[in-house]
């Protein structure tokens, strides 16, 4: 499939996953996570590493990098699902710990944008020991917390990366579909605000709401509401109209975006370094967690956390290529 169709498809894709969003706010985001979610980061992580994570350093640095920033930041995630002694002095412990997991997010960022973008090792230094600096700095800030610790690792990886990865693209390919893709990714949102939801009769099963609700993605929901000023963010209510176009608006970019990766194999390239132990290895890693999500979707949920930070913070090289690229027009 060519560049063109390609561009045509994802025409489809993206009012598919709005037409769906639209109708199935709740459920589509809980199938969507569990299915595409791990089989997306799995192929991702390969294509990354086939690329060197688009850094000129040793091979695998940034791998290393990103395995225990991954690990470090979902530790606490795990340890609480099996821990059912939070009072304990161990858990303690932990909570204080999961309080600085955010830096790690803002580091190997910030690490990211210096391994791309500056060439001299002492400047890396300098830049690692001001974020550290910085990290302290902001802890408890409210702001820093949504941003970094919320709205990176979802809307931002999830949409603001993907529109900027789609426009530098279509600016490389000169496609004109190209660009009203992305101009078509960014109404969608703007048709959401501007549906009337009242008196629409949404049912959601307690199983769906339930699974929201265990897995705190209804948390990602109301602060996306604090944030934008529409809410306080203290409080979650499935069938209120700022809460269903949030939802909507978050099972959208998720859908589309596991879509829009799979649309452009044959640009991407992801799947021509996978040989035939590579293919199974993902596709039974793949099978595996789709049997956690079905028997414990809660347990599927905190393993598959690793693996979705972890292809976030291997894809920040790349996201911070891909923005340079935009400014200086190549």
């Amino acid at each position: 499939m060519g560049a063109r169709q390609i561009d045509l498809l994802n025409v489809g894709l993206i009012l598919l996953s709005a037409v769906l969003a639209y109708f199935f706010p709740l459920e589509l985001f809980v199938l969507a996570y569990a299915i595409l979610g791990p089989l997306h980061y799995f192929t991702e992580i390969s294509w990354l590493d086939k690329k060197n994570y688009f850094i000129n350093q040793p091979k695998k640095l940034w791998l290393i990098i990103g395995v225990i920033a991954a690990t470090l930041i979902v530790f606490p995630k795990v340890f609480f699902f099996f821990n059912d002694s939070p009072d304990s002095t161990l858990a303690q412990g932990v909570t204080y710990f999961n309080g600085w997991t955010n830096a790690f997010i803002f580091l190997t960022l910030l690490l990211a944008t210096a391994l791309v973008l500056v060439k001299k090792r002492t400047m890396w230094l300098l830049i690692a020991g001001a974020g550290v600096i910085g990290a302290v700095l902001l802890k408890d800030s409210t702001l820093y917390s949504t941003i970094i610790g919320l709205l990176v690792p979802t809307v931002i990886h999830v949409y603001l990366f993907t529109l900027l990865f789609m426009l530098y693209g279509s600016m490389k390919s000169k496609s004109r579909v190209g660009y009203v893709n992305v101009l078509l990714a960014i109404a969608v949102p703007l048709v959401f605000v501007g549906l009337d939801l009242q008196g629409h009769s949404y049912l959601f099963s307690d199983e769906m709401k339930n699974l929201y609700l265990e897995n705190n993605f209804h948390v990602t929901a109301a602060s996306i509401g604090r944030f934008i000023g529409a809410s306080d963010g203290t409080s979650f209510f499935f069938y209120e109209s700022l809460e269903l176009k949030i939802m909507m608006f978050i099972s959208f970019i998720y859908l589309y975006h596991y879509l829009n990766w799979f649309s452009k194999t044959s640009i991407i390239g992801w799947h021509k370094n996978l040989n035939w132990k590579k293919t199974l290895l993902m596709i039974g890693t793949w099978v595996g967690l789709l049997g956690l999500f079905y028997a414990d979707y809660r347990l599927g949920f905190v393993i598959a956390l690793f693996f979705s930070f972890l292809h976030v913070i291997l894809e920040f090289p790349l996201n911070i290529v891909s923005i340079s690229g935009l400014i200086k027009g190549k």
